[in-house]
């Protein structure tokens, strides 16, 4: 099957060095699906922003076709063109069997009205929990929500990350989700415990993972190395400058800002433990790059309960457990890095993801 992926932030993660700070979870792990998908012998395209290239430019086999430029038409009408216009000629140039699109925002409802003009399927992928709690969608703006919310509900086929998510679907929209839980397409890495010396928060600066939570544990901490990277979330360069400005005080924290996915790797093979202070996940890419080198996670969310019971970290709920529970995981010999590693190689390999796609799909290509 031909499956395209509607992504308007994936090309910085496609190209690779186009200096654009744009790379966040949802477009790593299309990425990785994409990659997969390619494998399994299917053709894959992606519609996306136009920075610049050129149109149905070929990276890896997959051709990219491009939308809209982000800064291009009038405030207040740019929505409608060249953003939805751009979308819909691109599509149609696409030409795909299937749809895909990951993270609440308009694209799902753009893909339902599309629909009624030209025979197409989506699928939805879910990419935070609070995608199922309507009016609680990470999308920013009310428009996007309630365009979000239509296309869901009109959705061929609707994946989610974890149980939390798929019960949250079933008693919010009466839909049942195909769970496929986010995969790493990579081996274990085991790394010497000398070389692991940071403590690292990694994530789009917003106010649900309420990053200033680890900045104060940082400033709390004074004996321990902290590092922080992230992009702006959009629409929060407020916080993001916050965020700066409150690290600049903070001697044991560097504070990096974004940075390239070959750098972010590089950190993590320093890592001693991985912090999570979100709020609200559906199932972070970090705590993948975690368990693939045996870093004990410490973390107020815990996707269907794993973390805890599988010896991966520590989950908390307020700041005193934060402090404590990252106190206990440094010390030697509290979480060994080999039953991390093997919890992650048997879940979270690609086998299991592509099984469960190739039966997805299968679905989907019996439709009418």
């Amino acid at each position: 099957m031909h499956i395209c992926f509607v992504s308007m932030t994936i090309y910085p993660v496609l190209h690779g060095s186009t200096g654009i700070e744009q790379v966040g979870g949802a477009e790593m792990q299309q990425l990785q699906i994409a990659r997969l998908l390619r494998r399994m012998g299917h053709e894959v395209s992606f519609v996306t922003e136009d920075h610049g290239q050129p149109d149905g430019e070929v990276i890896d086999g997959c051709s990219v076709y491009k939308a809209y430029r982000p800064t291009a038409g009038l405030p207040g009408l740019r929505f409608l063109h060249p953003r939805l216009t751009g979308i819909w000629r691109a599509l149609g140039r696409a030409g795909a069997d299937v749809y895909y699109s990951r993270a609440a925002g308009f694209v799902p409802g753009l893909l339902a009205l599309l629909r009624r003009f030209q025979p197409l399927r989506y699928i939805y992928a879910g990419a935070n929990d609070a995608d199922f709690l309507p009016g609680k969608e990470c999308a920013r703006l009310a428009r996007d929500r309630w365009l979000f919310r239509h296309g869901l509900r009109r959705a061929d086929a609707i994946v989610v990350q974890n149980g939390i998510q798929r019960d949250l679907l079933k008693a919010h929209y009466g839909r049942e989700g195909v769970l496929i839980p986010n995969f790493l397409d990579l081996e274990p890495r085991p790394l010497p415990e000398a070389s692991r010396n940071e403590v690292l928060w990694v994530g789009r600066l917003m106010s649900l993972k309420r990053p200033l939570l680890f900045v104060e544990l940082a400033r709390r901490l004074p004996q321990l190395q902290f590092t922080m990277i992230g992009p702006p979330a959009s629409g929060e360069a407020g916080l993001h400058e916050q965020v700066r400005a409150a690290a600049a005080g903070v001697g044991n924290l560097q504070f990096l800002g974004f940075q390239p996915p070959a750098e972010v790797e590089k950190h993590f093979d320093r890592c001693r433990t991985l912090v999570s202070t979100s709020s609200t996940e559906g199932f972070p890419n970090v705590f993948l790059q975690a368990m693939r080198r045996g870093i004990p996670i410490v973390s107020f969310v815990d996707p269907d309960g794993m973390i805890a019971s599988n010896g991966l970290g520590t989950v908390v709920r307020d700041e005193r457990e934060l402090e404590a529970a990252l106190r206990a995981s440094i010390v030697p010999g509290a979480f060994a890095p080999a039953p991390i590693q093997e919890y992650f190689s048997r879940h979270f390999g690609p086998q299991a993801v592509a099984e469960r796609y190739t039966e997805l799909l299968a679905e989907l290509g019996k439709a009418p």
